[in-house]
């Protein structure tokens, strides 16, 4: 390659990297070369590359996915919080597919927190779901959710089913729920969430911090969720 007189060399294989982009030869979702194939085209040592693909990961053009690789950055989905959020019909209306996976859960004794969310006693049991949120295969959101046991018997199996809490509510006589109240922050993920994700731990996660109620007003579930800040775009309606 021949460089540019007066201009960085790894700002220039940035340039051309953003060139391979923008013109299709690496689409949306595509997986990067290494930094060795990197290293061989552009005949320059590992950390030029590495400062190349840096500002690339900066620019949110490219991201990174723990023990993966780097991969051209998808479309940011717009993710709408309202009264009626609901995960899958979101992925769904934006022509990607949906999918949730239940990676463990737990019966547990509510602490203060949790109890004064569902408006429940302290130490009431209270079942703890921990799932992955994806789009076409790619992992959007990490959530935990916290429902009474006295009025979700059985909900593990039914939510590992469905793959969807609205219709595993379904099956305990809830037809239709509402959010009553979403929190909004910024932090840095677990290591264990920064996994899921498949980004690096230095890279924010947006927490939200939700109640969801039935018709009656009663709440039915607590949940905190890390969304990916990379692939989603929170609105607030």
């Amino acid at each position: 390659m021949d460089w540019e007189a007066g201009l960085s060399i790894w700002k220039q294989i940035e340039k051309q990297l953003l060139a391979d982009i923008a013109s299709g030869v690496f689409a949306p979702g595509d997986k990067m070369p290494t930094e060795m194939e990197l290293v061989r085209r552009f005949g320059v040592n590992r950390h030029t590359v590495r400062r190349a693909m840096s500002a690339l990961v900066d620019a949110n053009v490219v991201r990174v996915e723990q023990g993966r690789g780097a991969f051209v950055q998808e479309q940011i989905l717009d993710y709408p919080l309202g009264s009626k959020t609901r995960f899958s019909q979101i992925v769904s209306g934006r022509h990607r597919l949906p999918d949730k996976r239940l990676i463990s859960s737990e019966v547990l004794k509510a602490s203060a927190t949790i109890a004064q969310f569902l408006d429940v006693k302290p130490g009431t049991r209270v079942v703890e779901l921990f799932s992955v949120s994806e789009a076409d295969g790619i992992p959007l959101a990490v959530a935990t959710s916290y429902l009474p046991v006295a009025r979700f018997e059985g909900i593990v199996e039914i939510f590992t089913q469905t793959k969807s809490l609205t219709e595993a509510f379904k099956h305990f006589g809830i037809d239709d729920y509402s959010r009553k109240t979403t929190r909004i922050s910024a932090q840095l993920p677990s290591s264990r969430v920064a996994s899921l994700l498949k980004q690096a731990k230095n890279r924010p996660v947006i927490s939200t911090e939700s109640v969801d109620v039935d018709a009656a007003g009663v709440p039915i579930e607590y949940g905190i969720t890390a969304f990916s800040s990379d692939r989603v775009q929170l609105i607030v309606e």
